[in-house]
């Protein structure tokens, strides 16, 4: 029976294509209201929690101190993978003629997403303004500003399960499937700038990058003849990785004019902390004269950098307008993902055996460029819409028609987004309400338990995505300002 020499082969090539992972799409995760709102730029005239993370120079252009931001973005995503029961030819020695029909899985999921968290102080001026005493106006030089922010730069989660049944040529086939996979990438830390002149502002952001992936499958398949012995088979894998890195940010932002606004930020290599990786794979095989059945277990460490990004950024600033559109390449990096295994294999079946050993599995990229415009136009003083278009291509090289032994992806997307919105402005307060439709499309992995032997292919994934932004923005001044006006009154009575 070729398929039962094949399991053991095949849990071992699983285990190492089962770790959750990026997508190498560098842009999946939101950050800040009026940024997302306006097609996720920022990089020339952020003023929001997106400034440290886009162009630490642009925290400069929030006038207040202590500004703080609550950012709630709200996703719901509809997921087809084509042909995900049968991915692939049926091995015809063992099924017959069997053509399943109606074999897509489809998935949604509605969830609150991470936003970013700041804190920003302005610091007394430096320079030419030693005195801090207002400066003039137009005078920009000498000002200063300090936050520290945490927000979520990458997060990719995809789940799905169902049962499914069909059959054809006298066979029927029954699949029950559970897929959960995810990907988190944290950044959190502090962000300084400053203007060294009155058109020129420089700003550094220093990060420490916690990344975790995780990723879980149960793929079992029964498949009963009209005549002879019914066969199953059972596909279950967990795995979890984390990866803590450092990363630095420089940005400089330059007025050009009274209108236009130039902004440019590069990201540093990661230094690497520390990783750990760990995983399972179970594959088993019943019916016919033997069966067989396959653990394999790999420990080890785990390391995924941050992506170095290359941003420019071109705005205006007019009486009622605003419009800024952004330029991001992601720099190749010697591996997006890596993981250092020591891996266990245990065997029973009729030449059934255990072994071990040491491998070292990656995932390779490509540089990408991501492309954004967004633009904000003042009906009054008070209220605005906003609107804008992005795209997030993926950084990984196209993947294989079947993972090879040790690959560590699992899909690969590229995606497109528009968005619009209103924003509402008072005496040091904003509010900002808005959605962001998005369209994703490119290759996911898939179980085909009807090969010899059983193997991870690839199916095509489309998905469609609407995301609710509801952001603030509140000063200590008008914080301050409101509780003295309470306080004003309401007065306490005067004691007896």
């Amino acid at each position: 029976m070729k398929g039962l020499w094949a399991f053991p082969v095949a849990a071992a090539l699983l285990l190492s294509a089962g770790t959750a992972h990026s997508q190498a799409s560098y842009r999946s995760a939101p950050i800040g209201g009026r940024s997302a709102l306006m097609g996720g730029t920022g990089v020339a005239l952020a003023r929001d929690g997106s400034a440290p993370f886009l162009n630490p120079a642009t925290i400069l252009h929030i006038d207040d101190s202590g500004v703080a931001f609550s950012v709630n973005f709200f996703s719901s995503q509809w997921t087809t993978l084509s042909g995900f029961h049968q991915p692939g030819a049926v091995d015809s020695a063992r099924y017959g003629a069997l053509s399943l029909p109606a074999t897509d899985l489809q998935a949604s999921r509605l969830d609150p997403l991470p936003s970013t968290l700041c804190l920003f102080l302005t610091l007394g001026n430096w320079g030419d303004n030693l005195t801090g005493s207002d400066p003039e106006p137009g005078r920009r030089k000498g000002r200063r500003k300090l936050a520290t922010c945490l927000g979520t730069l990458e997060r990719e989660v995809f789940t799905a399960s169902g049962v499914y049944q069909g059959g054809s040529a006298g066979v029927t086939a029954t699949q029950a499937s559970a897929v959960s996979r995810s990907w988190n990438r944290l950044y959190v830390g502090p962000t300084y700038s400053v203007y060294v002149s009155d058109a020129v502002a420089l700003g550094a952001s220093l990060h420490g990058v916690w990344t975790t992936a995780s990723s879980t499958w149960g793929i079992d398949t029964l498949v009963h003849p009209a005549a002879g012995a019914s066969t199953a088979s059972f596909y279950d894998t967990s795995t979890n990785a984390s990866s803590l890195d450092l990363t630095a940010m420089l940005g400089l932002v330059w007025h050009v004019d009274d209108a236009q606004v130039l902004g440019a930020s590069l990201s540093t290599p990661t230094a690497h902390v520390q990783g750990s990786y760990s995983g399972t794979a179970a594959l088993q095989s019943q019916g016919g004269p033997f069966g067989s059945s396959s653990l394999v277990t790999s420990t080890g460490s785990f390391a995924a950098p941050a992506p170095v990004r290359v941003a420019v950024g071109i705005g205006e600033e007019l009486h009622r307008l605003r419009l800024e559109a952004d330029a991001s390449a992601y720099l190749p990096l010697p591996y997006i993902a890596r993981a250092d295994l020591s891996t266990q294999e245990v065997t029973t079946s009729a030449l059934g055996a255990g072994r071990g050993g040491t491998s070292t599995i990656q995932i390779q990229g490509h540089p990408v460029v991501d492309a954004a415009f967004g633009v904000e136009y003042f009906l009054s003083r008070g209220l605005s819409v906003l609107g804008g278009a992005s795209a997030d291509f993926s950084a990984l090289d196209p993947l294989p028609a079947t993972l090879a032994p040790g690959a560590l992806e699992e899909s690969r997307m590229q995606r497109v987004g528009a968005s619009f919105g209103i924003g509402s402005y008072g005496d040091g307060n904003e509010l900002l309400f808005g959605t962001e439709l998005s369209y994703g499309w490119g290759r996911s992995a898939a179980f085909d338990a009807f090969a010899d032997p059983p193997r991870l292919t690839l199916v095509d994934q489309r998905t469609y995505g609407v995301m609710l932004v509801i952001a603030g923005g509140v000063s200590l001044t008008a914080v301050r300002r409101t509780i003295r006006d309470l306080g004003s009154v309401v007065k306490l009575p005067e004691p007896k």
